[in-house]
């Protein structure tokens, strides 16, 4: 008979890949983190490929996570984080408040996950080596393979191996985690050749194989490792051997040899593998064998665990157990009669949790059921308002498929496809839009289809299908939730124009007035108000109007609950030349989702609008940093409609300080992205990228492509866009027209203070353009004046002392000129503007009659760094740790103490001191 031999012990074939790995794991120990995948069809080996490194691998000192993905999971959210981290202590988790109840919330925001989860391996890290071994990627849920990628490109100079198993084809997006990196490989399992068939022949048996009995072997198997091992466990090694080769059989199908070899098993020991089978996860032995009605499941057990169609994990206090591979699965579950697979599906309801039965529930169902329908309607509900919208989505579409009759059926069909629209989980709702299309007519068809046609940009589309819902379900009690659903999209159609801003409010209005609570549209819906009243009346009346709807306590007590409020009161105090308080908002707003608050898909414009608001007031390095954040969220996020405005504003410093290329490529990316609801601020981003340049007419062609904008989304971003129009007009003299913006920019000041030094800095430039010295003179005497504020725009200051100081200079007082020309090369210095650095040096020189080419010029030393290493030097100068820093970069503190050496070199300065006080002196 064929010998009985442990898994270990059929491994052959694979010295490639094992010396591939073992090469990844020799380099992660000298701190280069490598990402490994590991890909083949079904059967391949790759899940033994992985133990068989592991088990003779060097691991005294390593520290092993792992997880696994399971088709019957995936729409739970953070589910593969939860098992990496499942045997963490409470001690090690006590400072991650997303990870240290196990699973995170569903409502937590991805990104902040991940970056605990950095955090964590950081932590790691000073006791070994980090092995992540990820089983099944293709059955990630979609956060935890968000949190992946993020964690995987913010490992530079770490001691982390991760190893991904996958079935091919692999989507991209999984190929990408190893291939779109330097150190990421990808280790293809194909069938085994005709020497490693031997070599497992010749170890099952103990006997040499003859070649034909190989050849045979092959041609039936094409070298898939389970098929191979399951006909070997089967087939008698003195008949295998026979001299006719054709005395014994090979099972036609994988499905069949497996199901032959459970055949085979004693009842006992079949009846545990057909449970676990039907439990389908890993689940404690006793509640296997309660299902399979098995007393002594140790005994019962061994045979399948010889035959190798069961694991365990003896170690685990619960000695949890499961079906080996998923295809092994498959095929007992195709074994099983019926009527006893939905017996046991019944029977496994009840031992399972509240979660986990409802599948089985579904699967037990015989026929329509509309009372299981109803419960799962209800559990759906349930998990919406814990943010578990996949979740919900799930159980809806269970519902519609155990719901009597057509009608009910395409309802829940909707509802789910309409849940998961209106948080844009768009890979799975694009997965259901044929189903969609197939349904009836109905109001819900229509606002499910709308909503489709939102996201796609078919803004005509959109409004007919939404308002033709709107309108069949008004004053129909029993379609209010539908109603809510078409009425906040319409209000997003309406946003996306930048038009209508009186129906945007109409419409919010009427889903806020609507009796059936839900979260999510009752926050879009405000949101929706808050922007109508801009697009109508201004930044100002936007703001007053959600002061009205959602007043909020001062920024330090808002509720979590409320983040997503708060992050809409920064945005608008942003539009209102409010920075100082703007940034308060929107960094609490980024503390809360650390903690697990509300606010899930509006971080990068958090991120973004902190862009905004560390620009205008001069914090220059806050803005990089948050630029590179808010790109790094939004892409790891795949929030597409984010990506033209995170991309405009970070071409901002870039273009300030010289790096003309960087911020073109910037800009060139959020161009490819645009929208119309963001073509505007691309817009000005580009204008303010002209300005860096002082190229004047490709200003005034960015300002004017910018007013061709929707008005309420020019409206909005007015106190921004409005100097820049001003200074572009004089720039290119077209002094009638500048003097119109020039008059509405001085007005402006009077609702909007901060702009004030910038209205006093532009009259004065037109007045030098008219030739009018006296009052030129006036104007910037005038701005000069004020005193500074924590609102002032920076750069416009700067530009106020320069162009004061040109001015004297060509009065004949060059004295009093250098003066202001100093004071404004001060300001460029602080702010590393080399752009307009360069001009003001040139004016000074000029005003006290110096040689340019030996002016007492000082390099700029921190342009030499790389953006990650501007951003590490400059929290260093605050006073931030290396464990800090790495929380606020969303690195590891090893990746930090990497780039701190690099620093130090370009620097020629040796300690954190020595950089505190160079950073210090460039910005004073």
């Amino acid at each position: 008979m064929s010998v009985s031999l442990g898994e270990d012990d059929l491994f052959v074939g694979r010295g490639a890949e094992l010396s591939r790995l073992r090469d990844c794991a020799r380099e992660v120990r000298s701190a280069r983190p490598w990402v490994v995948l590991v890909a083949g069809p079904a059967g391949a080996g790759k899940t033994a490929l992985v133990r068989h490194w592991l088990t003779h691998e060097d691991r005294e000192d390593v520290i092993l996570l792992r997880a696994y993905g399971d088709a019957a999971e995936a729409d739970s959210s953070f589910g593969l984080v939860g098992q990496l981290i499942a045997r963490m202590s409470g001690e090690q988790l006590h400072r991650f408040p997303l990870l240290r109840d196990g699973i995170p919330p569903a409502s937590a925001s991805s990104t902040q996950v991940a970056g605990q989860l950095l955090r964590l391996f950081d932590d790691l890290q000073t006791e070994g080596p980090v092995v992540v071994v990820i089983e099944d990627a293709h059955w990630s849920d979609d956060a935890s393979l968000h949190v992946v990628k993020f964690v995987l490109r913010r490992l530079e100079a770490d001691r982390v191996l991760t190893v991904i198993t996958g079935r091919t084809p692999l989507p991209n997006e999984i190929r990408k985690l190893a291939l779109d990196r330097e150190r990421g490989c990808e280790l293809v399992l194909r069938g085994l050749d005709e020497n490693a068939v031997g070599e497992l022949v010749h170890r099952a048996t103990g006997e040499q194989p003859r070649l034909p009995v190989v050849q045979r072997l092959l041609e039936y198997t094409d070298g898939n490792a389970l098929y191979l091992r399951t006909v070997l466990a089967e087939v008698p090694s003195e008949q295998l051997q026979g001299a006719a080769d054709h005395t014994w059989a090979v099972p036609g199908t994988l499905a069949a040899a497996l199901q032959r070899q459970l055949a085979a098993l004693p009842a006992p020991a079949r009846a545990l593998t057909e449970a676990a089978a039907v439990l389908s996860v890993r689940a404690p032995l006793r509640t296997v064998g309660r299902l399979a009605g098995v007393d002594d499941t140790a005994t019962a057990l061994q045979p399948a665990l010889t035959a190798q169609l069961m694991r365990w994990w003896p170690s685990d206090p619960s000695t949890p157990v499961m079906v080996a591979h998923a295809l092994q699965r498959d095929a007992v579950l195709e074994g099983i009669a019926p009527g006893r697979r939905k017996a046991l599906h019944a029977a496994a309801a009840d031992l399972v949790d509240a979660a986990g039965a409802w599948r089985h529930k579904v699967a037990a169902a015989d026929g329509a059921d509309d009372e299981l329908a109803a419960a799962l309607e209800q559990a759906a509900d349930d998990c919406v308002t814990a943010g578990e919208v996949e979740r919900a989505a799930t159980l809806l579409l269970w519902a519609a498929d155990v719901a009597s009759g057509q009608a009910e059926h395409e309802r829940l069909l909707l509802t789910a496809a309409a849940r998961l629209l209106s948080v844009v989980h768009m890979a799975r709702a694009q997965d259901l839009l044929p189903r969609v299309r197939s349904c009836g007519p109905s109001p819900l068809r229509a606002a499910v289809v709308g909503a489709y046609a939102v996201i796609a940009g078919r803004l005509d589309e959109a409004e007919s299908e939404l308002s033709s819902a709107l309108e069949a379900t008004r004053d129909r009690p029993a379609d209010e939730w539908t109603a809510a659903f078409a009425g906040t999209q319409l209000a997003i159609t309406y946003l996306f124009r930048g038009t209508h801003g009186e129906e945007m409010m109409r419409v919010s209005r009427d889903v806020l007035g609507l009796s059936r609570p839900d979260r999510v549209l009752d926050y879009l819906s405000k949101s929706t108000l808050v922007y109508g009243r801009l697009y109508m009346d201004g930044p100002s009346a936007g703001l007053k109007e959600l002061e009205n709807i959602a007043p909020l306590p001062s920024v330090r007590h808002v509720p979590p609950a409320d983040a997503y409020l708060l992050n809409y009161r920064g945005r608008m105090r942003m539009h209102c030349a409010m920075p100082s308080a703007a940034r308060e908002d929107l960094t609490q707003v980024l503390l809360l989702a650390e903690k697990g608050g509300g606010g899930q898909g509006l971080e990068e414009y958090a991120h973004a609008f902190l862009v905004l608001a560390h620009y205008w007031t001069g914090a220059w390095d806050d803005a990089a940093m948050h630029a590179d954040l808010a790109v790094t969220t939004a892409t790891a996020e795949q929030r597409v409609y984010a990506y033209a405005d995170v991309y405009g504003v970070s071409a901002l410093v870039p273009a300030g300080r010289g790096d003309t290329q960087h911020a073109q490529e910037l800009l060139h990316a959020a161009e490819q992205y645009v929208l119309p609801f963001n073509a505007g601020p691309v817009h000005m981003c580009r204008a303010i990228e002209a300005q860096a340049r002082a190229d004047w007419p490709a200003m005034v062609e960015a300002i004017n492509n910018l007013l061709q904008a929707p008005p309420g989304r020019v409206l909005a971003h007015q106190v921004m866009w409005k100097p820049l129009q001003c200074e572009a007009l004089i720039r290119t003299e077209c002094l009638d027209k500048a003097a119109g913006a020039v008059s509405e920019l001085a007005a402006m000041s009077d609702s909007y203070p901060a702009l004030t030094p910038s209205a006093a800095w532009l009259s004065g430039l037109l007045a030098e353009a008219r030739h009018d010295t006296p009052a030129a003179r006036t104007h910037y005497e005038r701005g000069l004046a004020l005193p500074d504020a924590p609102d002032d725009h920076a750069l416009h200051r700067a530009f106020l002392a320069h162009s004061y100081g040109r001015l004297l200079s060509g009065m004949g007082r060059p004295q009093l000129a250098g003066t202001w020309l100093e004071r404004a090369r001060k300001r460029y210095r602080s702010l590393r503007a080399s752009a307009f650095l360069a001009r003001c040096e040139d004016d000074l020189a000029s005003a006290l009659s110096l040689n340019p080419a030996t002016r007492a010029d000082r390099p700029l030393g921190l342009a030499s760094l790389t953006g990650r290493e501007r951003d590490i030097a400059h929290l260093v100068s605050q006073g931030y740790t290396n464990k800090e820093i790495a929380g606020q970069l969303f690195l590891s503190s090893k990746t930090v103490e990497h780039h701190l050496g690099h620093i130090y070199s370009k620097l020629s300065i040796a300690n954190r001191r020595q950089l505190r006080d160079h950073v210090r002196r460039q910005t004073l």
